[in-house]
């Protein structure tokens, strides 16, 4: 992997324009003003700042594909931590803070720009050692009433995983469709679904000749000459 795309990556016009909009549309959603936002900047750009510091320290390729490796893991477990912390804060108080919700958020735009630079194997090597010392906690356990325990602890968790993924597919999904909520992707895809009939009406009294479309029906063709 080489310095200069993992560096392209993290400070591409696209990716911090991406960032900057979703931070605008916190500031909107969270009533936040430009002192909470200019705060959040800040730590965003900590973050990329000195991961890069790092690696303009490191000259091998296998040593830079080893701290991409690392980062990653790095904030995948911090997503994690701040996930769970909004979902708790969610079902006791009715609503989670929203420094921690834009935290969550920008840390899924990290974690989107490494990801394709990390090998699927090794993506699937992280998610395994995620979740392996939990695994391992419950195959200690040996009494009957631990394993219904851990019955009711393993569907608890996978549960809490699923949650995870869809958070996180939920944030890939309106980052890719440059979307700001899930109403907005419900309506991206209705205006698909209208453009496809509406072509599919258009198209229904054509018929295609050597490469051309020629319409067969009563539609009107207007030609101009200019």
């Amino acid at each position: 992997m080489e310095l200069r795309i993992i560096k392209d990556k993290l400070t591409n016009q696209s990716f911090l324009r991406s960032v900057s909009e979703n931070l605008d549309d916190w500031m909107v959603g969270f009533h936040q003003n430009l002192e909470q936002k200019e705060k959040i900047q800040f730590w965003f750009d900590s973050v990329i700042h000195q991961f890069i510091h790092i690696l303009d320290d490191v000259e091998e390729k296998e040593e830079l594909s080893v701290l991409l490796f690392s980062k990653y893991v790095e904030l995948k477990c911090y997503w994690k931590q701040l996930n769970t912390q909004i979902q708790y804060q969610n079902f006791n108080r009715g609503e989670a803070e929203p420094d921690l919700i834009i935290k969550a958020s920008l840390t899924t735009y990290i974690l989107i720009a490494l990801e394709p630079m990390i090998h699927e194997e090794d993506l699937s090597e992280i998610q395994e050692f995620l979740t392996k010392p939990i695994r391992e906690l419950m195959i200690e356990e040996s009494t009957e009433e631990t394993n219904q325990n851990q019955s009711d602890d393993t569907q608890h968790y996978l549960l809490k995983q699923q949650l995870e993924a869809l958070y996180y597919d939920k944030e890939k999904l309106l980052l890719h469709l440059n979307c700001n909520d899930v109403s907005d992707v419900i309506e991206v895809i209705q205006n698909m679904r209208e453009q496809v009939e509406n072509l599919r009406l258009e198209m229904e009294d054509s018929c295609i000749l050597d490469g051309s479309i020629h319409f067969t029906g009563k539609r009107k063709i207007r030609i101009q000459k200019i």
